[in-house]
Order: C-alpha cells, then sequence, then structure tokens
C-alpha cells in the first residue's frame, strides 16, 4: 500500500516551523516539488536547525546538466515557500524569503562540476541554508545571471509532443532588445494549439539559461505577471499559478515580449508584429474570474469547464464558492477547474486533512494543489446517494465536501492498494481488454509503489496500455506524459526501471498522474512472455522479455 499525503489542519497552519520541506530537481522522485511529499522533509537536529544530505549528479551530456534547482516549504503548505534574491552571495549560502505565490523571489539555483555530496542545512533563526559541497566550493557554482531565455509550449505548432516543451531545442531563443525587453516572433493559427482542441488557445512557459525551473510561468492575476522558477514540473501548484495562456483570433504572426526578466515584476505580452498590424490582439487568459466544479459526480460533460451547470455559485460575504449535486453512490473523481479553460490547469489532490483511514464521515476536506504532471485527483466514496456540497475557498485553495441531506457517508481515497495492466491486450484470456475495474487486469504488489505482471504478447503486435491504480474507472491513472521532457517515445525501454537514475529517466521517460493521459505503447520483437513493471514513486516503468 502506498499512502497518499494527509495532514492536520494544526500542522499546516500553524504559526511556528513544525516542519521544513527541501523540493526541487536534486530529488528523482516523481514529486520532487509537491509540498505535501513527506520524503523531501528535512531532518530537524536542533530548535532552529534543518538538515539533509543528497547526491547530485554532475554534468552528463546530453541528459543530465548539472543543474539544479530547489525550494524550502514550511509546515507542507504552499503558501509558505522559502525562495531567495539574484543578490550576489557567499558562496553556499541563500538568504531565505517567505512568500505566498512566489513573486519577486527565485528558486535556489546552483551548478556542480562533477558529481558529489552535497549537505544542506537551514537555520530557522537567521533564515538561511547553507550548502556544503563534498568536492569543494570551485566546483559548485551559484547561478545568480541569466543570459538567455526560451519559448516553450504549443505555439510550436508544428514540431511533435515530446518537443514541444523542450528547451534545449534550438530555433526558440529570444531576443534581447533592451536590458528590460526580450522578443521572438513566431507564426500562430486561429485553428492551432493543443491538437484535439484546435481552437488557437496556446498555453507556453519562458524557460532560463535552457533550463526550465530556472524560467517563468503565469501568474492568474489578470495582469500577464509571471513567476520565476516554475517550470512545466515546478509550479507553485496554487490556483494563482499556470501556464501562460493566450488565445488568437487570425492567423499570422505575433511577437513574444518579455518584460523585466531580472526584476520584481517580470510580466508578458503577445501582440501582432509590425508587419501584421490588422491582426486582433490575442487575449491573455490567466485570471481567476470563476470557479467549476468538474467530475464523475455528473451525469454528462463531466469535465468540462465550459458547461454552465458546472460553475460554482459565490458564498456572500467569503471568499467561497459552492455547488450542490445529487451523487450516486460509488467511486468518485472530481477536480476544480478555473476561469472554464482546462489550460489554467485543474486543482487536484495536494493532501487530505484531519481523515481517519477507512472510518466514513459525513464530511470531507483536503488542500487542493496542482502540480502537472504528477498531481492525481480528488477521489471519494459515497455509499449510498445523497445531495453533496461541494465548498471551494479561493483564498486557501481548499475544499470540503458535505452531505447536507440523505444518510450518506463520504470515505476519501487516501492511498495507492492495487495496480492494474490495462490496455488493448484482446489475444490473451490473462486479461480482459480496456477494463480498468477487472479483477483479471491486477497486476503482482512487490513494494510499497512497485508492481509487475508477465503476460503472453505476439511478436509484431502494437500493444496500447495505460496503468490504473484502485480499480478505479479511470480515475487514478499512469502514462508516460509527453510534454514532461522526460523521454521520447513511450516504448518502456528504461533497463534501469526498478531503480532509476536521473538520467535513465530523462532519456527514457517517467510516468505521471496526470489525469488520464495517452496510452503507451509497446511492440514485441518476438513472441513470448514479457515483463511489465511501474514504479510510481520515481515513475520508471519498463518492458522486456521474460525468461
Amino acid at each position: 500500500m502506498f499512502l497518499l499525503p494527509r495532514f492536520t489542519q494544526q500542522h499546516i497552519d500553524s504559526e511556528s516551523i513544525e516542519s521544513v520541506s527541501l523540493l526541487g530537481t536534486i530529488h528523482r522522485r516523481r514529486w520532487r516539488w509537491n509540498p505535501f511529499e513527506t520524503a523531501l522533509d528535512m531532518i530537524r537536529v536542533s530548535d532552529k536547525i534543518w538538515r539533509v544530505c543528497h547526491a547530485v549528479d554532475g554534468p552528463q551530456p546530453p541528459d543530465v546538466n548539472g543543474l539544479y534547482s530547489l525550494r524550502l516549504v514550511i509546515n507542507h503548505s504552499p503558501k509558505r515557500a522559502l525562495k531567495t534574491s539574484l543578490s550576489k552571495k557567499q558562496p553556499g549560502i541563500f538568504d531565505l524569503i517567505e512568500t505566498r505565490d512566489g513573486q519577486s523571489t527565485y528558486n535556489i539555483n546552483f551548478r556542480v562540476d562533477v558529481a558529489q555530496l552535497i549537505v544542506f542545512e537551514f537555520d530557522s533563526e537567521s533564515m538561511q541554508l547553507s550548502l556544503t559541497p563534498s568536492a569543494g566550493f570551485d566546483t559548485f557554482h551559484h547561478i545568480d545571471s541569466f543570459d538567455s531565455f526560451q519559448l516553450n509550449g504549443f505555439p510550436w505548432d508544428s514540431l511533435n509532443m515530446f518537443d514541444k516543451f523542450d528547451p534545449r531545442l534550438k530555433g526558440r531563443e529570444f531576443v534581447k532588445q533592451s536590458e528590460d525587453l526580450w522578443t521572438i516572433d513566431v507564426p500562430l493559427l486561429k485553428s492551432g494549439g493543443i491538437d484535439f482542441r484546435a481552437d488557437g488557445v496556446y498555453q507556453f512557459l519562458i524557460s532560463a539559461n535552457h533550463d526550465e525551473d530556472f524560467g517563468f510561468s503565469a501568474l492568474n492575476d489578470g495582469q500577464a505577471s509571471l513567476v520565476q522558477g516554475t517550470g512545466f514540473g515546478s509550479s507553485h501548484g496554487s490556483s494563482m499559478h499556470s501556464g501562460c495562456t493566450i488565445q488568437v483570433f487570425d492567423d499570422g504572426e505575433y511577437r513574444f515580449n518579455l518584460h523585466d526578466p531580472l526584476s520584481d515584476k517580470p510580466h508578458f505580452s503577445v501582440i501582432p508584429t509590425p508587419a501584421n498590424p490588422s491582426l486582433r490582439n490575442p487575449d491573455i487568459l490567466n485570471n481567476r474570474s470563476s470557479f467549476q466544479l468538474l467530475g464523475s459526480i455528473f451525469e454528462s460533460n463531466q469535465f468540462d469547464p465550459t458547461d454552465p451547470d458546472r460553475s460554482m455559485k459565490p458564498i456572500a460575504g467569503s471568499n467561497k464558492v459552492s455547488l450542490r449535486a445529487k451523487v450516486k453512490p460509488g467511486f468518485h473523481v472530481v477536480n476544480i477547474g478555473i476561469s472554464t479553460e482546462l489550460f489554467l490547469d485543474t486543482m487536484g489532490l495536494g493532501c487530505w486533512l484531519d481523515i481517519n483511514d477507512g472510518v466514513p464521515s459525513s464530511s470531507l476536506e483536503c488542500v487542493t494543489w496542482h502540480g502537472k504532471p504528477h498531481e492525481l485527483n480528488i477521489c471519494f466514496k459515497l455509499d449510498i446517494e445523497s445531495n453533496l456540497e461541494f465548498i471551494f475557498d479561493t483564498e486557501t485553495d481548499r475544499l470540503s465536501i458535505q452531505v447536507v441531506s440523505g444518510s450518506g457517508q463520504l470515505i476519501p481515497v487516501s492511498s495507492l492498494e492495487s495496480m492494474s495492466l490495462v490496455g488493448s491486450f484482446d489475444n490473451t484470456d490473462t486479461l480482459e481488454a480496456w477494463n480498468p475495474e477487472s479483477p483479471l487486469n491486477l497486476m503482482n504488489p512487490l513494494q510499497p509503489g512497485c508492481f509487475d505482471r508477465v503476460i503472453p504478447l505476439v511478436a509484431g503486435q502494437t500493444y496500447n496500455y495505460k496503468y490504473v491504480a484502485n480499480r478505479s474507472p479511470w480515475a487514478l491513472v499512469f502514462a508516460d506524459y509527453e510534454l514532461d521532457c522526460y523521454g521520447f517515445d513511450f516504448s518502456g525501454s528504461n533497463p534501469e526501471a526498478a531503480d532509476p537514475s536521473k538520467r535513465s529517466l530523462k532519456r527514457f521517460g517517467q510516468l505521471t498522474s496526470h489525469g488520464n493521459p495517452p496510452a503507451l505503447e509497446f511492440t514485441p520483437t518476438h513472441t513470448g512472455n514479457y515483463r511489465f513493471f511501474v514504479d510510481v514513486v520515481h515513475g520508471g516503468y519498463s518492458v522486456y522479455p521474460y525468461s
């Protein structure tokens, strides 16, 4: 059994520092940026000192670059992030600033020349983080300046899904016009953007020094503000944070402007290039104008934020919105949409609050969070049909679920108890094709978070499949997400999947849990038995002949 995050409200809301977590790319775990993941906690060694030691890799081109990006979180609360400034520092010393949304601060960024151990020590009295490298400070370098910026994402309509967000690709560099302005011109289409929508809505990120975690994403404040240190996987994860999102209404060439990137108030704009003055200005969609409740509790349009019946209504005199619905018994999955736009990232499960495992209740509460591409949706079970009220606090990002009429009882899904191999395995009587709830598809548990299954396959036939936890109806799905810049295909060929290195994850891909992603695929070279392996902790997965 693999437990999902859960905490007491007392712990998360405590004014004193009860725990300190070190988030960032030093970790191999999928949830390396998850503020609720207790495996990222530092060790308290005194009243004011927290310490942890980590091994880091030196450059291993082209997959590992020796660059690292970090931040700290107090009491597992996304509203209490510790970041730094870009002022020159004593080697290995970073002054930390507490922030609710990450504005005007930077991640703790550094580069190492060789593989080594680093001791991280946080002093809560001086609010300093010190890093001591085992190979000496001549091999350790602060990243205090950025000399290049790149546009990554859906504006590159012609690229495949694995390449769109890759900050290492050439041809996507901003051009420096002045210290305060960088620009890049890109053709966009009113029918462009993500392929299944083709509606002219484009999401993008801005990387720095060819590293996504050094770059920017958007703040949903309606002002086109940017937040530093938020790559594809390193978002701060609140409803105030999303990828930069625009909509174009005419085909033509547009200029992406990066304003004041080294200031406390970076922001972006997108306008027609001077050669195309007749084009309409794109709309910038990064705002929190409304919230939608999405999920299986509805009969139709379950995850369509544009359906007016999904809109949550403001509660007078508060920061809260709510929606009531009659809900049938069974397994349910919900999340929270923002401003009717899925590209603004739905809010899934961060952690459960004050729950007792397996004990039914008439109410549940959780902190919501989006940690694309690794967040889970909010899953619960209801025993009998009841009227439920869902209340979302837009200030704290907390969701409460309450039985308001009827005698129904709620049970939160707070652990991953099983894993199923679900796909197009229609040539074998040992599996049931594409049925995530069938007991025939269950895998063998190896250790918490790891599973395997050996099945017969036919040479030359391409099999499509996904991993589904808890026999859920496509609610807890693990697959390899094309946009995370990990891997180049879906073949499952990682020889180190059982104990993956950072290098192997980058090269062969990493499992994510973002919604219901595209299926993996595998084509065996010969007929015989094959072992499917999955590790949801690190994200390693593989398919190899079994003998």
